[in-house]
């Protein structure tokens, strides 16, 4: 999976592998083996544990900087896709079965090689959900740029740009007329953001300096409201115009 497999904008030479072993139940038990195996490829500088609630994952990176994103899931998890024909997202852009030894694998619905994924809009709620999330980010962020808390600042915003990029999905997706592709994590994002929003973008992320973060913050809070108004023109969605308005009121009149 992942870009290895892809077909549009394929691998270069810094992508990283994306494997996923569909086992047998009681998999949880095997973590050693799996490391073992992991090991026995090549020379490994360091393997990082990266397991959910009903995946066992590592992440790889072997000697000379081939990083590897290996993962265990139940057989369970490759037949209820199968049964729902429908591919999980990190599937849609294209996979390669390396092994199937029961003939499961060779069931599944094929990816949309060149079409983007299917994509299903945001809900109302949401939607407000995630204003709402920005707009407190807002408040937190200018307190603590009042504090002095810098470092407080830096993470506090990685934060808040993620709901930033959520608003810029759904932007290009209501604005373009044709299906738009949006990746992952802002991959390839002068590909499906306007000229005006890619430049806007240069100035939302701030130096280790309380200056230059008052101006980031301020430019996201420009970029986040216009991006909403015209996302929620396009979805007919209503947003809490006046918790907005007292917000920035709050954070340039009040605290800045």
């Amino acid at each position: 999976m992942g870009s290895q497999a892809r077909q549009v904008k394929p691998a270069d030479e810094y992508s990283d592998l994306d494997v996923v072993l569909y086992t047998v139940e009681g998999f949880e038990q095997k973590s050693e083996n799996y490391l073992q195996w992991l090991r026995d490829f090549a020379p490994v500088w360091m393997i990082v544990e990266d397991h959910g609630e009903a995946t066992k994952g590592w992440l790889i990176l072997y000697q000379g900087g081939v990083k590897v994103d290996f993962s265990v899931k139940s057989i369970g998890r490759l037949q209820r896709v199968i049964h729902e024909k429908r591919l999980r997202s990190e599937q849609e852009r294209g996979y390669t079965i390396l092994l199937d030894k029961d003939g499961i694998a060779a069931q599944l619905p094929a990816p949309t090689l060149f079409d983007p994924p299917p994509y299903t809009p945001p809900t109302q709620a949401q939607f407000i959900t995630c204003v709402e999330g920005f707009y407190y980010g807002t408040v937190y962020l200018a307190k603590q740029l009042v504090r002095g808390n810098l470092w407080k600042v830096k993470w506090a915003d990685q934060i808040q740009q993620r709901m930033l990029l959520e608003m810029l999905e759904w932007h290009a997706h209501a604005t373009h007329n044709e299906p738009v592709d949006t990746y992952s994590r802002g991959d390839f994002m002068r590909d499906w953001v306007s000229e005006t929003t890619w430049q806007e973008l240069h100035s939302v992320f701030a130096h280790f300096d309380a200056e230059d973060s008052w101006h980031a913050l301020l430019a996201s809070i420009r970029l986040f409201r216009r991006l909403m108004e015209e996302t929620s023109a396009k979805l007919d969605y209503d947003y809490p115009r006046k918790m907005v308005e007292e917000v920035t009121d709050y954070v340039l009149l009040e605290v800045r």
